[in-house]
């Protein structure tokens, strides 16, 4: 198979390995140190094919212009610091995996939602071979990239310009906030990739939880993720469950369909070396992202005024850096290939759970 990145033969495709963390229906155990509450966080701490360049600016900070309003989040350089952070954070949950797909000599990769585009470069960098396309609202890519990346402002929630079974590889993450109709966009990259080629899907489910009673000590933090989800809700972005993707695959035609669910701590509570570190800088990306993630969905769906959500904002960081609260949040990575006998998307779609 030349130009498929699998074979067909399932005995001779590469085993998908999840990391040592991938425990979700593990307790997390917690870190007897410092447990009595927080810390001192200051020691721990080519080409772009568009020219759409303007930009719109709310409550100082700046958003993107191109259909201006679909993403409800900035794309100023500080947001832009966080996404970066946030894929550390993601590479540092996946043992340093880029992808858990079983690629082999991919040719073609679609990265969707893109952002700082730094996925995709990497992507370029581990395949040299590839042409790796990141596409995404905001032109806030870099132009020094590989020979064999290119970035595209275009709206995945659109029609693709790009021929049906053209792709080897489609990678989506954190598109949280940008999607209103799931299985469609799920049914799209089951029609653009090449029949043996992977979809895999990295996304956050913002609800939080814990292992134990400690989520009653986090009423802001409770209240803040609740509120995201409802705005979210109202601006037309709903929030999947971390369990939901999985059937939608399956749905739109994908097989060999595998789930792994990780837990991201909120800050440096657990035991476990790994998750302490992933929760050191998952702690940073929310008390420096948050606003982000916030303000424009609470002014917009929820009528708050800035100085309120302010208000908001400075109690719920203090309360994320308490490790007595032992919160966390579920991750989920979901890889689907289409059949080399491919076969018409399901025309039922599956319900979204409420």
């Amino acid at each position: 198979m030349d130009d498929s990145c699998v074979a067909d033969d399932p005995a001779s495709r590469k085993p998908l390995t999840p990391p040592t963390v991938c425990q979700p229906s593990s307790v997390l155990e917690v870190d007897s140190f410092h447990a009595s509450g927080e810390e001192d966080w200051d020691d721990d701490f080519s080409s772009i094919t568009s020219s759409i360049i303007d930009y719109e600016f709310e409550n100082g900070r700046r958003y993107h212009a191109y259909k201006a309003g679909n993403y409800p989040y900035p794309n100023d350089e500080l947001e832009q610091d966080r996404l970066d952070l946030q894929h550390h954070v993601i590479r540092l949950l996946l043992n340093g995996e880029l992808h858990l797909a079983s690629l082999e000599n991919p040719k073609r990769i679609l990265d969707l939602g893109t952002g700082t585009g730094l996925w995709a470069i990497e992507m370029a960098d581990k395949f040299p071979n590839a042409t790796v396309i990141g596409t995404d609202l905001s032109p806030v890519q870099p132009t020094m990239v590989p020979d064999n990346v290119r970035f595209e402002i275009s709206d995945m929630e659109s029609d693709w310009m790009y021929k049906e079974n053209s792709f080897d590889y489609i990678h989506s993450r954190y598109l949280l906030g940008s999607i209103t109709d799931w299985e469609a966009m799920i049914q799209r990259a089951y029609k653009h990739c090449k029949p043996g080629a992977y979809f895999e899907m990295q996304d956050l489910d913002p609800r939080l939880a814990s292992d134990d009673d400690s989520l009653s000590k986090s009423p802001m933090h409770l209240m803040f993720c609740t509120l995201v989800i409802d705005a979210s809700e109202q601006y037309g972005k709903p929030v999947p469950r971390h369990t939901q993707y999985k059937g939608w695959l399956e749905a739109a035609g994908f097989v060999d369909v595998r789930e792994y669910l990780f837990k991201i701590p909120v800050n440096t509570w657990p035991k476990n070396k790994q998750l302490k570190e992933v929760g050191k800088y998952q702690l940073l990306n929310y008390t420096e992202g948050y606003e982000a993630i916030g303000i424009g969905l609470f002014t917009r769906s929820l009528n708050w005024q800035p100085a309120e959500f302010q208000v908001l904002l400075a109690r719920l960081r203090q309360e994320i850096k308490d490790r007595t609260i032992h919160t966390y949040q579920h991750f989920a990575v979901v890889v689907g290939r289409k059949p080399f006998s491919s076969r018409s998307s399901h025309s039922t779609p599956v319900p979204m759970e409420t």
